[in-house]
């Protein structure tokens, strides 16, 4: 039973991380515009790769098939629920765009797994 539970525990981990990094007013960066935006925006890719990763290696390890999809809408709904979130946060404001800079590091983490690239 804890075999079947203990992969389960990374991605809700990561997802804590997310959630922490989420609830700060201001989080830091460079002070130059493009410098902070490349800086952010590549991290919203990599969290998101990581936190698809993440759940695909939890469902792997649980099961015998390869399952893609359900470790997608988790991720998705996680990238989007993080920006309603962000809503809450004062200093903070949601962005569609964010969530497409996520999807593009859950589209990578697909593409990898898969061996397209």
């Amino acid at each position: 039973m804890v075999r079947r539970i203990l992969p389960f525990l990374a991605p809700v981990l990561w997802m804590v991380f997310i959630f922490f990094l989420s609830s700060q007013p201001v989080l830091p960066g460079p002070n130059v515009f493009w410098q902070d935006f490349l800086f952010k925006k590549s991290a919203h890719i990599i969290v998101y790769t990581v936190l698809f990763f993440l759940w695909y290696r939890a469902f792997s390890l649980s099961s015998k098939k390869k399952l893609y999809m359900l470790p997608f809408l988790l991720t998705l709904a996680y990238a989007i629920s993080d920006e309603l979130h962000q809503s809450l946060v004062p200093g903070r404001s949601p962005s569609i765009r964010d969530v497409g800079y996520d999807s593009l590091g859950i589209l990578i983490a697909y593409l990898r797994l898969t061996g397209y690239i």
